[in-house]
C-alpha cells in the first residue's frame, strides 16, 4: 500500500501503545527481574552470515546497475544530439537493460535505497524509481515550462524524475496531454501550441537530463556500500553492539524482512491487485494502474521483482545457492516453512510465465483470469511471510501490513 510505502519501518501505533503501557507499569517496579539480553553472536550465527551475504548481494547488484545507467545516460545524450530512428532504438535498448538489473534492486531495498525512516535510510530507490508514485501531467508540464533545465532540477518531485519519467519521455509518442482542465498548460493553451517537433526535442533534452540524474544516483548507491565508500557492507554484516544503525542482529533482519515485503506492497497490491480491480478501481480492469505504462514491462517486472526476491531468501549466489533467510529459518527448526515459501515462489513464477500475451496489459484484455493467477500466487507468498515467516523469526511486520488481511 502507498501509505507502508513511505514508512516501512516506523512502529505502529499499537505498538507504541503497548510500550508506553509496558513503561507505565514498570516505573517503581525495581525490584522485579530485569530483562535478560540475548546472548551475544558471532561469525558463526547464520544470522549473521545472512546480513554478510546479503550486503555482499546487494553491493553486487548495485555494481551491476552502474554500467547500464551510464550507457542509459550516453544513450539518451547520442538521441539528443543526433535523434533519429537509430538513436531511438538505441535509447529504449538502453533503458531496458538497466530496467532489468533494477527490478532485481526493488526487492533488496535497505540501508541507503531504503526510506529514510528505515535504519540507515536515504531515500535512493524513490529517486531512481518512484513507483507506484507516478503524475503523467507533471512530466508533460515540464516540457512545457522547461523546467529539467533548472539547477534545482535534481531535488524537484520525484514523480518529475527517475524511470517512470524516463519512460513517458523515450517511449510515448501521443500528443495530447494528461493534465486536466485546471493545468496552467491546458488553461493557457501552451501545450496545445508547442509544435509536434519542438515536443520532442524537449522531450530528448528532458530524458538526458533525467538519465544522468540516475546515473548520479546509481553511483551514489555504489558509493554508499562500498567499502571503499560509505562502507554500508560493514554496517550491515556488523549489527549488534556498538553499531549505531542497526544496534542488535534482529533489527537488522527486520531491515531486511522489510525490504523483501515489496511483494506484498508493491507487487501484490499495487502491480497486481489495483490492475486486476480488486482494489482502488472502479472499472472492470484498470490497466492505467499497471506499473510499465508505455515500455510493456510490466509482466517482466514482476519476474525481476521475484529474482530479488530469490536471492535475499534463498541466496544470492547460481541457482540461489549461498546464505539466505531459509537457511535462519532451517536453524529455528521451521524448514518446512522454508519449503513452503520456496514452493510459493516457483508457483508464482510458473504463473507470470503462463500469461501467454506478452504483458499484462494485453493479459488483462485478453485473458484476465491468467492475471488473477499471477495474483493468486504471489498472495501465497505473502501469506507466509505475514504468519509462519515473521512468527517464526520473531520478526516484526512493516508498518502499515498490521490487519492486512487481503
Amino acid at each position: 500500500m502507498i501509505a507502508s510505502r513511505s514508512h516501512p519501518g516506523a512502529p505502529s501505533w499499537l505498538a507504541v501503545r503497548a510500550l508506553v503501557f509496558t513503561a507505565v507499569l514498570c516505573v517503581s517496579c525495581s525490584d522485579k527481574k530485569k530483562p535478560v539480553d540475548p546472548p551475544p553472536v558471532d561469525g558463526t550465527d547464520v544470522r549473521v552470515q545472512l546480513l554478510s551475504a546479503a550486503g555482499e548481494c546487494i553491493l553486487g547488484t548495485a555494481r551491476d546497475f552502474l554500467p547500464k545507467a551510464t550507457a542509459l545516460q550516453a544513450a539518451t545524450v547520442t538521441l539528443r544530439d543526433a535523434p533519429d530512428a537509430a538513436a531511438v532504438a538505441a535509447a529504449r535498448t538502453a533503458f531496458h537493460e538497466a530496467m532489468d538489473v533494477w527490478e532485481v534492486m526493488e526487492a533488496m531495498q535497505v540501508g541507503p535505497a531504503a526510506p529514510r525512516s528505515s535504519p540507515g535510510g536515504a531515500e535512493i530507490r524513490d529517486n531512481i524509481h518512484s513507483f507506484p508514485l507516478y503524475n503523467r501531467c507533471s512530466i508533460e508540464e515540464q516540457i512545457v515550462s522547461k523546467g529539467y533545465e533548472s539547477a534545482s532540477f535534481s531535488t524537484s518531485l520525484v514523480t518529475r524524475r527517475g524511470f517512470l519519467a524516463l519512460e513517458y519521455l523515450l517511449f510515448y509518442e501521443g500528443a495530447e496531454t494528461a493534465c486536466g482542465p485546471n493545468s496552467a498548460i491546458v488553461a493557457q493553451g501552451t501545450w496545445a501550441a508547442l509544435p509536434a517537433d519542438e515536443r520532442a526535442a524537449r522531450k530528448r533534452a528532458y530524458a538526458a537530463v533525467v538519465a544522468a540524474d540516475v546515473r548520479t544516483r546509481a553511483q551514489a548507491l555504489v558509493d554508499a556500500w562500498a567499502p571503499e565508500g560509505g562502507n554500508f557492507l560493514k554496517t550491515l554484516a556488523t549489527a549488534g553492539s556498538g553499531n549505531t544503525v542497526f544496534p542488535t542482529t534482529q533489527v537488522a533482519l527486520n531491515a531486511m524482512s522489510d525490504a523483501i515485503f515489496y511483494v506484498e506492497r508493491e507487487g501484490k497490491d499495487q502491480k497486481l491487485a489495483r490492475p486486476l480491480a480488486l482494489r482502488d478501481c472502479a472499472s472492470d480492469t484498470c490497466p492505467e494502474l499497471l506499473e510499465s505504462q508505455f515500455a510493456g514491462r510490466s509482466k517482466q517486472n514482476l519476474h525481476l521483482n521475484l529474482v530479488g526476491f530469490r536471492r535475499i531468501v534463498d541466496g544470492c549466489g547460481p541457482d540461489y545457492s549461498g546464505t539466505g533467510f531459509d537457511d535462519v529459518l532451517v536453524a529455528a527448526g521451521a524448514e518446512a516453512v522454508a519449503t513452503r515459501l520456496r514452493a510459493e515462489v516457483v508457483g508464482a513464477e510458473a504463473a507470470l510465465a503462463a500469461v501467454e500475451e506478452d504483458d499484462l496489459r494485453q493479459a488483462l484484455a485478453q485473458d484476465k483470469a491468467s492475471v488473477q493467477a499471477v495474483y493468486t500466487e504471489f498472495k501465497g507468498i505473502t501469506d507466509v511471510l505475514k504468519t509462519d515467516f515473521i512468527t517464526t523469526l520473531d520478526l516484526e511486520p512493516p508498518a502499515g501490513l498490521e490487519g492486512d488481511n487481503d
